[in-house]
């Protein structure tokens, strides 16, 4: 369940944060991933002076963003990513639910936005026609509630797709209870430097 969305005044405006945030320890699992461990081993209530923790997981757990290397050789590390890229203008679009997501499930929807949401329940992936088309409009990042944009069987091509022209992925978030329309992003990774992805906080600012 996406944190409920909570007023944040200013002089001039009043926005709402809306948290798209996946817990990383009940986040969907990518199937070959390995179990996330989480192990409390410090307590105050034991008597230690503080409390402090141990997380056992992978860089692509829970929410995350892809580095460039990620799928291609020789492109960028996550700590050399280009920030501007995840955070901006974004258009949140529903697509078919457990489905392969078409350019026509797209046309008409996502002309003119910097950055998209793929709103399909979890389990909707691109093909490479719909990807293509993503690129070709020259999108900054694509963020989407599966924990990955492609199929299992397709995975190379659609991460190279995106990775190939300098196009930001963040995966596994949460649309739900957020509708369709224009936000602001906010999904800044975590700088693990070298590292193929790195998990982030993402969340969508709406005035």
């Amino acid at each position: 369940m996406p944190t409920p969305g909570f007023p944040v005044h200013r002089k001039e405006f009043l926005m709402k944060i809306i948290d798209i945030s996946r817990p990383l320890q009940i986040a969907p699992k990518y199937p070959t991933a390995p179990d996330t461990v989480f192990a409390q081993v410090d307590h105050i209530e034991h008597g230690k002076d503080s409390n402090f923790s141990l997380l056992f997981t992978n860089t692509h757990a829970g929410t995350h963003v892809d580095a460039g290397k990620h799928f291609v050789h020789g492109e960028l590390p996550i700590g050399k990513m280009p920030l501007e890229l995840y955070y901006g203008p974004i258009r949140v679009v529903s697509v078919p639910e457990k489905a392969l997501v078409t350019k026509a499930d797209l046309a008409g929807k996502v002309e003119g936005a910097e950055r998209i949401g793929l709103h399909g329940g979890g389990f909707s992936y691109l093909t490479a026609e719909a990807t293509e088309y993503l690129v070709d409009l020259g999108i900054r990042c694509l963020v989407t509630d599966g924990w990955s944009p492609a199929p299992l069987d397709n995975e190379k091509q659609i991460h190279q797709l995106l990775l190939r022209n300098h196009v930001g992925v963040v995966e596994n978030v949460t649309f739900e209870g957020v509708a369709d329309g224009d936000y602001t992003l906010i999904a800044f990774p975590v700088n693990f430097g070298d590292s193929d992805g790195a998990p982030c906080r993402a969340v969508l600012l709406a005035e």
